[in-house]
C-alpha cells in the first residue's frame, strides 16, 4: 500500500516550469509569547527533501525554532550596527573624533562591508581589506580599528558571537614609507636657527613658534590662546582650550584633548619678552579677550595654518632641516631631559599635557639611548689600554 502523502507538504511551479516543494507545519507554542509557531519553508527540489527538512525542524522543538527566528529577525548589517554605535558615540566623544570616524566609515568601511550582515563577514575579504589599507596608509590601524570596534560592540549587544579579527593577521606596520622626518625634533642649535629664520621672515610666525618652543603646546592649544591666558606678573600661562573641528568639519574651540590638558605652565623670560613685543605690533585685537594669533578679522586660525606657515619659512630658508609642527613638542621634551638630570617623565607628562606617562617615558627612553651613546663615545675617546 503506497505511503500517504503529508498534507502539510505542497508542490508549486516556478516560471521556468520546474517543480519545487515546500511545507507549513505546527511546531508548538512559543514559550515567550504564548503564540503558535507555524513556520513555512520552501524551495526544496523533491518531496523527500521537504519531508526530511520538516522532520528535522519539528525535532528541534518550539523554543529552538523561536530562538532561531528571533535571531534571524534581529540580524544586523554592518551599516545598522554603525548607525546605533555612532549615535551613542555622539554623546561621549569630541566632534573632531566623530568627523574622523565618519570619514573613515564613508571612505573605507561602508563600501566594503556596509550591506554585509555582521555575522557574515568573510575572513578572506577582511584579510584583503586590512592588507590593502596597510599598503596605502601609514596610520592604517586607526582605520581598521573603527571596523573592529563595531564588531566588538555587536558582540556586546549579542548581534554576533565571533570576532573575525581573531582569524586574520594584522600587519605590524604599513609597507608605505613615511614622509615624516625620522628625527622629528630639533636640538637647541637647530631650534635657534629655525626661530632666527622665522623672525626675519614674519614676526607673527616667529612669536607663534617661540611659544611652541617654550611651552611645548599642541598647535591647536597655541592657536586657542587669548591674551587673558598670559599672566605676565605671575609668569604663568593658562592652557584651557584648543582649536578643533566639529562633525561638519567646521573649526571650533574645545576643551583640551585630554583631562590633563588643562594646566598652568611657566612663562619664561624670553617668551614673555617676545609676546610683549608682538602685542605692541598688533594695531587691533590686542585686548585681553582677543586671540593672540588671529586672522585678519580677529578670529582664530585652524590647525592646518601652522603647516602653511612652516612651509613658507622652509621655502625661503631651504638650508633648514624640516620637521613637523608636532616636532616642536618633541623638541621641548628632548631639551628638557638634556637640560637637567632632575627632569622626570612625570614632569614632561604635565608640561605637554599627556594623558598617560607612557608617552613621556617613550621620549625618556629615546634620550637615555642617546646618553648611553655619549658615554660609549666618551670611553672610546679615553683610549684606555
Amino acid at each position: 500500500m503506497p505511503r500517504k502523502k503529508d498534507p502539510e507538504i505542497y508542490d508549486y511551479k516556478l516560471k521556468s516550469g520546474k517543480t519545487k516543494y515546500g511545507f507549513k507545519t505546527y511546531i508548538g507554542i512559543n514559550p515567550e509569547t504564548g503564540k503558535a509557531i507555524k513556520p513555512t519553508r520552501q524551495g526544496f527540489d523533491s518531496y523527500k527533501e521537504a519531508e526530511q527538512a520538516k522532520i528535522k525542524l519539528k525535532a528541534e522543538g518550539a523554543k529552538k525554532v523561536a530562538d532561531n527566528r528571533k535571531a534571524e529577525l534581529s540580524r544586523k548589517t554592518v551599516q545598522e550596527v554603525y548607525d546605533v554605535w555612532f549615535s551613542i558615540k555622539k554623546n561621549s566623544v569630541r566632534g573632531s573624533t566623530l568627523y574622523n570616524i565618519k570619514c573613515c566609515w564613508e571612505k573605507h568601511i561602508e563600501p566594503e562591508f556596509g550591506d554585509t550582515y555582521i555575522t557574515n563577514i568573510d575572513i578572506t575579504h577582511l584579510q584583503k581589506f586590512v592588507d590593502s589599507l596597510a599598503k596605502k596608509y601609514i596610520g592604517f590601524k586607526s582605520k581598521i580599528n573603527v571596523l573592529h570596534r563595531l564588531i566588538k560592540y555587536a558582540i556586546l549587544r549579542g548581534w554576533c558571537e565571533d570576532d573575525p579579527f581573531n582569524k586574520i593577521v594584522v600587519p605590524a606596520k604599513s609597507s608605505k614609507k613615511s614622509d615624516r622626518p625620522k628625527k622629528n625634533y630639533y636640538d637647541l642649535d637647530e631650534l635657534k636657527e629655525f626661530l632666527n629664520a622665522a623672525k626675519k621672515h614674519n614676526y607673527s610666525y616667529y612669536a607663534f613658534f617661540v611659544t611652541l618652543g617654550n611651552l611645548g603646546l599642541r598647535r591647536g592649544e597655541a592657536l586657542a590662546l587669548k591674551w587673558k591666558n598670559i599672566d605676565f606678573d605671575k609668569q604663568i600661562v593658562h592652557i584651557d582650550h584648543t582649536v578643533a573641528h566639529d562633525l561638519q568639519n567646521k573649526k571650533v574651540i574645545n576643551e583640551p584633548k585630554t583631562y590633563s590638558g588643562k594646566r598652568e605652565l611657566t612663562l619664561s623670560k624670553k617668551l614673555s619678552y617676545v609676546l610683549k613685543e608682538y602685542r605692541k605690533k598688533q594695531s587691533f585685537f590686542n585686548g585681553d579677550n582677543d586671540y593672540i594669533f588671529h586672522t585678519k578679522n580677529g578670529s582664530f586660525f585652524n590647525s592646518p595654518a601652522v603647516s602653511e606657515w612652516m612651509k613658507s619659512i622652509y621655502h625661503f630658508n631651504p638650508n633648514l632641516r624640516k620637521i613637523t609642527a608636532h616636532g616642536f613638542r618633541h623638541s621641548l621634551a628632548t631639551l628638557l631631559y638634556e637640560g637637567s638630570d632632575k627632569i622626570t617623565p612625570k614632569d614632561v607628562q604635565y608640561i605637554l599635557g599627556h594623558a598617560r606617562v607612557t608617552t613621556a617615558l617613550n621620549i625618556y627612553t629615546h634620550i637615555t639611548q642617546k646618553q648611553k651613546s655619549n658615554i660609549k663615545n666618551a670611553v672610546n675617546n679615553l683610549n684606555i689600554e
